[in-house]
């Protein structure tokens, strides 16, 4: 397998590797985790190194949670077409979420002949299923980059199309980009394009290309509130209202980002790293690092309350009790004007 990339840091990856390079191969492998994109990568490179080039007659795919197991196992048991492999690619169908007899049958009983490869986002790791493809076969866990591991997959993506980009463009672009690699590459090809007989990528490039992502501006208002800033975050509100950003889908981030700006200082008087904090709250590393400076502002108290307030606006909107539009600016000039008790 070409270009172990970056997911190969991670354990199950070092494992597949591992195994793949002293050619150790198995007849099951589930590769689970958020990451979308290295999956589909890494299943695509085991149909390959099992199956010759081109050989369609022997690879099977199922998609979703409507999966026929029965038609699974009864494919597994035939005999490939004057091939050594069958190979069966299963994504997204649920089957290490729930008890499923029929697929610990299956997994106790694969034959030399088949190759089953399932692709899921989560699995659970107490069903007997999922404790049996790790005694049986591998499973590699495909994990959300770190900061390092996704500028680094940027950047080998740049030096592949040979463009050069600068320290502040770079930044600019990761801040703008989610997690998600298909997204980030598609973004890429968006700037290549865009940028094409230029002899460099810089900052005023991606402004044109990406728009800045709405967590920006609900970051800004989040500083604003706790600076008691009224007329800054009602601006920043109307700026949002003008993207035709609903008045609920701004509330629910507001509250969302409120409790990543109070759950990141709690970490960070813990003196835990962004690294780490990112990982348990599931979010990017550049995510923790923009809400610290609103974090030092107030105190777990007057987040928590903020935290609150939101909650209580929702209901309130929810049961017909006041517009959203109203609601939501009646909340921000509330939580401008919420007074700080005390530090903890």
């Amino acid at each position: 397998m070409q270009g172990a990339g970056t997911c190969a840091i991670i354990c199950g990856m070092r494992k597949l590797e591992a195994d793949i390079k002293a050619g150790i191969y198995k007849n099951l492998y589930v590769l689970f985790g958020p990451q979308s994109y290295n999956r589909k990568r890494y299943a695509k490179a085991l149909c390959d190194l099992f199956l010759p080039k081109g050989d369609t007659m022997n690879l099977t795919s199922f998609y979703g949670k409507d999966t026929d197991i029965a038609e699974v196992a009864s494919l597994a048991v035939t005999l490939p077409f004057f091939a050594a492999k069958r190979v069966i690619v299963l994504e997204n169908t649920g089957m290490f979420l729930r008890s499923c007899e029929e697929l610990c049958d299956l997994i106790g009983n694969i034959p030399d002949s088949c190759v089953i490869i399932f692709s899921e986002e989560k699995i659970d790791n107490r069903l007997k299923q999922t404790k049996l493809a790790k005694s049986a076969g591998t499973v590699a866990e495909f994990d959300t980059l770190s900061e390092k591991e996704m500028k680094d997959w940027i950047l080998r993506r740049l030096a592949k199309e040979h463009r050069q980009i600068t320290g502040a463009a770079l930044v600019m672009f990761m801040q703008r980009c989610s997690d998600d690699l298909w997204q980030t590459k598609n973004e890429l090809e968006k700037i290549f394009s865009y940028t094409f007989g230029k002899d460099g990528i810089r900052p005023e490039d991606v402004d044109a290309v990406i728009p800045p992502p709405p967590q920006d501006a609900i970051f800004e208002m989040i500083d604003a509130i706790l600076s008691g800033n009224e007329s800054q975050a009602l601006s920043l509100y109307a700026d949002l209202l003008r993207l035709q950003s609903e008045p609920m889908g701004i509330l629910t981030l507001l509250r969302d980002q409120l409790r990543i700006v109070m759950n990141v200082g709690k970490m960070n008087a813990e003196h835990m790293g962004y690294a780490e904090m990112a990982k348990v709250l599931a979010i990017r590393e550049g995510r923790a690092r923009m809400a610290l400076p609103a974090a030092r502002k107030s105190s777990t108290i007057k987040l928590r309350e903020c935290v609150n307030m939101c909650a209580d606006t929702e209901e309130r909107i929810k049961s017909g009790l006041i517009d959203p539009k109203v609601g939501l600016e009646t909340l921000i000039i509330g939580l401008c004007r919420t007074k700080e008790e005390r530090r903890e």
